[in-house]
């Protein structure tokens, strides 16, 4: 698929200088990773928390696209709920690269526990900075009185969309966007990256928020987020 920007409606550039990336914003992440709050693992977390925040650069960016400029193709591909969308926001998400290999040196030298906590930190970063891009596209449907819908990221089992469509959403971006490239098996480099795209127009169910885990069968993920009202099945509410 040949890249291209299309004729762009709008765009969002979210710089995560001000992300949240106190113990109290990283300690869910950790919990649902199998951290329990020992005073030893807290006094880490307390350690790497400055060096986290120097090493993390949460960026996001969204292209708006009218959704009749795309070639009926792509209007195929696209998941069900928005193939009649007015417009499509594809927008892409990353923690940066420099605490992923951060953590990865850490791993490789036995420091576990350390490598962890420094990926629950980019975790965290990037959770915030993707939930307010996607935000940010819910007010512009809204300033226009239309819907949008959740996002939709490629191979995510919540999605149930193809991980072929990596494609897709990179095709209406800048090239190598953020400094996040595709590998030949259509996984992003850094790794701690989201990319999506969002469904905007009159004939969309509002969601209620941007990004949840609800629908994806991996109950196990550590990273797993659901939110309040949507619980997967047999858990109480």
């Amino acid at each position: 698929m040949a890249e291209h920007d299309g004729p762009l409606v709008g765009r969002f550039d979210l710089d995560g200088a001000d992300v949240d990336l106190g113990a109290d914003a990283v300690w869910p992440t950790l919990e649902r990773g199998g951290f329990s709050r020992s005073a030893i693992v807290e006094g880490r977390v307390r350690e790497s928390l400055p060096i986290g925040r120097s090493l993390i650069r949460p960026r996001g960016i969204g292209h708006l696209v009218a959704s009749r400029s795309l070639p009926s193709a792509e209007i195929d591909a696209l998941p069900t709920p928005i193939r009649r969308a007015r417009f499509l926001c594809f927008g892409l998400c990353t923690a940066g690269r420099a605490i992923e290999e951060h953590a990865r040196a850490l791993s490789r030298k036995g420091e576990l526990i350390d490598s962890m906590i420094f990926d629950a930190i980019a975790m965290t970063g990037l959770s915030q900075i993707s939930d307010r891009l996607g935000r940010a596209v819910f007010d512009w449907a809204e300033e226009r009185g239309l819907s949008a819908s959740r996002a939709f990221s490629p191979g995510a089992g919540s999605s149930g969309w193809a991980l072929e469509n990596q494609r897709l959403v990179f095709a209406h971006l800048p090239r190598d966007p953020l400094g996040v490239r595709l590998t030949p098996h259509l996984l992003m480099r850094p790794p701690k990256s989201v990319s999506f795209v969002i469904g905007i127009g009159e004939h969309i169910v509002q969601a209620k928020s941007p990004f949840s885990c609800e629908g994806c069968p991996r109950f196990d993920c550590p990273y797993r987020h659901v939110d309040d009202d949507a619980k997967p099945p047999g858990e109480s509410r």
